[in-house]
């Protein structure tokens, strides 16, 4: 994990120098932007492996931030915010932050939820697999694990990498029920901020995402969790 890059998006400055040195400390390359435009510019251009993201940036919000990385990142994003509602988290995790830390917070468990989604990820990423998985073919639908990939009739769907886990995992066990407490066990890790409100907004962009392609594999079981059906 040493040596792995982080982003740090915050226009603080001194919380900035501090999370750079707590970061440092810990072996990791850091490159801070203290602007949303920045932020986006850095993130596509160094390839960071994680990035940090304060809500309140100038010249473009962190939200927004977050929705544009994502749409050429799977890195992790853990948003940093002195907003603690959970209305604020939610929004956050809807548009493809994959944490939530509350201003202030301890830099004990800042590192560790860095190093927690960072073995996650380079764990989990496409180059880091050792054994290529076969793909599962559901008519027109092929979810590909090795390639981390998901088309319909060839054309790509567009996912963050916790949709796609959420995906992997149901798509793995059909027709198997999965609750929602065994869907945060294995889609998250037990250090984040997430709760049932939380599996429900990512399945919902799954459904969404996969309904615009005109297909259906989610089902809710009322009162017990989802599950994968074609």
């Amino acid at each position: 994990m040493a040596n792995e890059k982080v982003l740090v998006i915050e226009d603080d400055f001194d919380l900035s120098g501090i999370m750079n040195d707590y970061l440092k400390k810990e072996g990791f390359q850091i490159k801070r932007a203290f602007n949303g435009q920045d932020g986006i510019d850095l993130a596509k251009s160094w390839n960071p492996a994680l990035i940090v993201l304060d809500i309140m940036l100038p010249k473009v919000d962190g939200i927004e931030v977050c929705r544009r990385i994502r749409q050429n990142s799977f890195a992790p994003i853990i948003i940093v915010s002195a907003k603690s509602s959970d209305a604020d988290k939610l929004v956050s995790l809807g548009v493809g932050a994959d944490d939530y830390l509350t201003k202030p917070f301890s830099f004990s468990e800042f590192i560790a939820r860095v190093k927690s989604h960072i073995r996650r990820f380079t764990t989990f990423a496409p180059q880091s697999r050792c054994k290529p998985e076969e793909k599962r073919i559901f008519g027109s639908l092929v979810i590909d694990p090795a390639g981390y990939s998901v088309t319909i009739d060839g054309a790509n769907i567009p996912l963050t990498a916790r949709e796609f886990k959420l995906l992997d995992c149901l798509s793995a066990h059909p027709s198997q029920v999965f609750s929602k407490e065994q869907l945060l066990q294995n889609v998250w890790d037990s250090s984040e901020f997430v709760d049932d409100n939380t599996v429900a907004v990512y399945v919902g962009r799954l459904r969404e995402k996969m309904s615009k392609a005109g297909v259906s594999c989610i089902k809710t079981v009322w009162g017990v969790g989802y599950k994968w059906e074609i």
